[in-house]
């Protein structure tokens, strides 16, 4: 079976993209101070656009910013990356945060709804708070700040790309039926206002990832070899991969992808008895 890949072993910058595909853009990616969201932050300013990365804790944030203008050198008057502290669960902070970020950069070409989480429990024992803990993250946070977006920046402009993290497997998932109701949801959102938001130049899409080895999902305390046997691919996803993916369906290659939900899970969507079938 092939080794599961050093997580950080790509770089926060590795992108097998062209310099300055997004030159001249604005990224705004919730949940950006680690994980996928701070790898999506890095790749997205490689690429040429500036990028406000949002999040409730502020030292996280400082680290990505910190880490973008070290890489590709920082200039006070024209800062690549700028951090926003808020909780995108309370609707007038997302409303300042957007604020902070029209006020320095004038518009938001693209979104990142990477910010979500949740909890493993089987259904009969999660209580009324905490589901609604876990949808208000994953699917209230995710419509309000991208109509919000839409609303003040991208329908105005004309023009924007929206990619909205969920999960794979979409099919049953035991222990996660809080979350995978609200990311099920996300994805109906998803099409929903692609077919709403076309005329707008607005092209919005889901990414699903499967299992990605970043901290986060290191608390739950699994082996990396263990759950790599059911996933086709042989190996753990990296937060550098996804990243990848983010960067297609914000990039012009993806102009006529929308309303779709991209699959970035090694095949995991796939699997089912017998899956480690051959190794």
């Amino acid at each position: 079976m092939p080794i599961t890949p050093d997580p950080l072993a790509a770089g926060p910058f590795a992108s097998a993209y062209a310099p300055g595909l997004l030159e001249g853009k604005v990224a705004l990616v919730t949940g950006g101070g680690s994980g996928i969201g701070r790898a999506a932050a890095c790749q997205l300013a490689a690429l040429g656009a500036r990028v406000a990365v949002v999040g409730r804790r502020p030292e996280p944030l400082a680290g990505v910013v910190d880490a973008i203008h070290a890489h590709l050198g920082a200039d006070p008057g024209q800062p690549q990356a700028m951090a926003v502290s808020a909780d995108v669960r309370e609707t007038e902070q997302v409303d300042r945060a957007l604020d902070e970020v029209l006020g320095a950069w004038d518009r938001v070409d693209i979104l990142v709804n990477n910010a979500g989480g949740q909890f493993v429990s089987p259904a009969e024992a999660i209580s009324y708070n905490g589901f609604r803990a876990v949808t208000r993250l994953n699917l209230d946070a995710t419509w309000y700040v991208t109509v919000q977006v839409a609303v003040r920046s991208m329908i105005p402009h004309g023009y924007g790309k929206v990619v909205s993290v969920v999960m794979s497997p979409r099919r049953a998932m035991p222990g996660m039926s809080h979350s995978s109701a609200a990311r099920a949801a996300v994805e109906s959102l998803t099409r929903t206002l692609a077919v709403e938001w076309g005329r707008h130049g607005i092209r919005i899409n889901a990414l699903a990832p499967g299992i990605i080895h970043t901290e986060a999902w290191k608390r739950y305390g699994l082996q990396p070899a263990d759950v790599a046997r059911v996933i086709p691919a042989g190996a753990l996803g990296t937060a550098e991969q996804v990243a990848d993916s983010i960067v297609f369906l914000s990039a012009p290659a993806s102009d006529y992808v929308t309303g779709a939900t991209l699959l970035c899970d090694g095949g995991l969507d796939q699997t089912g008895p017998g899956a480690d079938w051959g190794r």
